[in-house]
């Protein structure tokens, strides 16, 4: 969350950096052909204020309050566990049965659902809703299908479930 913020602030001040040059740049084509009784063109009347340095400055600072306020309005995207790519869901009742992650060998790729009536579980990393790495960690609340293997039972369709 902190990293997001700190994008948005970077991204909000350089906008409003170029914002004043670019505002300049469009004024120009915009103005070109007004006159000023002093036979000077309003763009060059404009470029020659005593107090430009200023003028861009507040200019800078209108753009870069408009810009921060915009990207605080606009949501993250929902992003899947920074360290996994592990399917993280609420717990509502979908059928699927309850469990706790016994263990879980992130180099190996499988571990240990114990399931809510006792009996522990194989996971293999395959059977873990997601994309990328996909993995679990020590404590975590899983929802998952059982299908019985060859040395017993054994979880399919396993997600992370949002404590």
């Amino acid at each position: 969350m902190k990293g997001i913020m700190i994008r948005k602030i970077i991204v909000s001040a350089v906008l409003a950096l170029i914002a004043p040059f670019i505002l300049k740049l469009a004024l120009n084509k915009v103005l070109v052909g007004i006159n000023l009784a002093s036979g000077a063109t309003l763009a060059e009347a404009l470029s020659t204020l005593p107090n430009v340095g200023v003028i861009y400055t507040i200019v800078a600072l209108i753009f870069f309050g408009i810009t921060f306020v915009a990207a605080l309005a606009v949501p993250a995207r929902r992003r899947r566990n920074r360290s996994s790519g592990t399917v993280v869901e609420s717990d509502v009742d979908d059928g699927r049965e309850r469990g706790m992650v016994k263990w879980f060998n992130v180099k190996k790729g499988f571990g240990f659902i114990t399931w809510d009536d006792g009996e522990d579980v194989f996971v293999h990393f395959r059977s873990i809703r997601g994309q990328g790495h996909r993995s679990l960690t020590e404590g975590q609340r899983v929802k998952f299908m059982v299908v019985r293997g060859q040395k017993g039972p054994q979880a399919e369709d396993v997600s992370v479930v949002r404590g």
